[in-house]
């Protein structure tokens, strides 16, 4: 069964692999905005590893970067209004911006 990601991209990261490379937002640093990375720890679909490792270039390559590991929350949590992490991500959105 293809998954939406590679239905999207048309293959597989195997299949179409300079395609994936041109999303991919590790590929694009350094990003010269300031950008937060929200993170369930229970989050099955996108292994936490990925947030921490994109963190660490992007601060190794210069960029501003928080990275935010919520316990407890896994992938769909956080986008949904009525769970618990919902204020943390709410909050996290309201400090970052400028005043």
């Amino acid at each position: 069964m293809k998954s939406h990601v590679s239905a999207l991209m048309g293959g597989s990261p195997h299949e179409v692999a300079e395609r994936y490379k041109v999303v991919s937002p590790i590929e694009l640093l350094p990003i010269k905005i300031d950008h937060v990375l929200i993170h369930g720890v229970l989050d099955r679909h996108v292994p936490i590893e990925l947030s921490k490792d994109y963190y660490f270039k992007a601060i190794e390559q210069g960029s501003n970067v928080r990275l935010i590991v919520l316990p407890d929350v896994e992938h769909f949590k956080i986008i949904d209004p009525t769970s618990t992490a919902w204020d943390s991500v709410i909050d996290t959105i309201c400090a970052s911006r400028p005043l």
